[in-house]
């Protein structure tokens, strides 16, 4: 009777750790990086001008979108102007060397997508404006989180078909340095004090220079989910732990950590977030939080 009693407590204390192991695990989050412009640019007629998205090396094998924006052209009318473009990553490749293009088809789109990033290097879009001028745009490069790949899956994008070059006259040198904003595409949830561990890219470039800024931003999608946040710089990322480099242990519907760093200190980040508050789930008989995430690097 001693025996059968002390293992019934011994089965009993494992169900209590295991029920409380699975409220407090860690679950990760892989979400997507976005680069655009920070102001409106306008050009003349046949003007070139060539922007980059400095990934220092993150993405590869992740798909990536790269769309402009016409302001006052949204149907895309040549006779508004249009823009024509293509996706390298050096500079100096001609457009025979795009991994796509907006012109495949004659007919300027708005998009080109590569299914499979498969360079190390950073990402550069050439933008050669139609035959009138004014014409104003915004760009947007879109990284996706990886995908599961089959062994057997052959998908390599740096073997398309070449494209004819569209030449046009050469009027701007420089390159303009794109902003990168880590974010969730959409709505996602945790249980009540459950935790979730976002990868997050953090590149600086030549624009943000020696000193500049990370804001890293979790906030409810509902009235009553509350975060707290914990950033480090190793994957091995707990609330006490010792690569926590910034945190903010307020439970706060929106939750905001800003790190002023150096050139190139934090080339990828690891946010802990913890669930605090919810709505009750009476599918799930627990409190859940809705969250979406944001963060940004810019200039000091």
């Amino acid at each position: 009777m001693g025996r059968f009693y002390a293992l019934t407590i011994l089965l009993l204390a494992y169900a209590i750790a295991g029920s409380c192991g699975a409220r407090y695990r860690t679950t990760t989050l892989e979400i997507g990086t976005r680069y655009v412009t920070r102001s409106v640019t306008t050009v003349l007629a046949e003007q070139r001008k060539v922007f980059t998205a400095t990934t220092c090396g993150h993405f590869v094998g992740n798909a990536v979108n790269v769309t402009i924006l016409l302001n006052n052209n949204p149907s895309w009318d040549p006779i508004k102007g249009v823009v024509y473009f293509y996706v390298v990553d050096e500079p100096t490749k001609a457009q025979s060397a795009a991994v796509c293009n907006n012109n495949a088809s004659g007919k300027a789109l708005p998009y080109c997508s590569v299914s499979q990033w498969n360079s190390s290097k950073d990402l550069f879009i050439v933008t050669t404006a139609g035959r009138v001028s004014a014409v104003s745009f915004t760009v947007n490069v879109q990284f996706q989180p990886k995908p599961v790949m089959e062994q057997n899956e052959v998908n390599n994008p740096w073997a398309l078909e070449k494209y004819s070059d569209v030449m046009f006259p050469l009027m701007d040198d420089d390159i303009y340095y794109l902003s990168e904003i880590a974010e969730t595409s959409t709505t996602h949830q945790l249980l009540y004090q459950q935790q979730v561990l976002l990868n997050v890219s953090f590149c600086a470039n030549k624009e943000t220079t020696d000193d500049y800024m990370i804001r890293s931003t979790v906030f409810g999608t509902d009235d009553i989910s509350s975060f707290t946040q914990h950033i480090c710089d190793q994957p091995d990322c707990t609330v006490e732990g010792g690569h926590v480099i910034a945190y903010n242990g307020n439970q706060l519907p929106s939750n905001t950590v800003d790190i002023t760093t150096q050139h190139r200190q934090y080339e990828r980040l690891y946010v802990l977030l913890t669930c605090w508050g919810g709505s009750y789930n009476p599918a799930k008989k627990a409190y859940e939080c809705n969250y979406q995430y944001t963060g940004s690097i810019r200039p000091k």
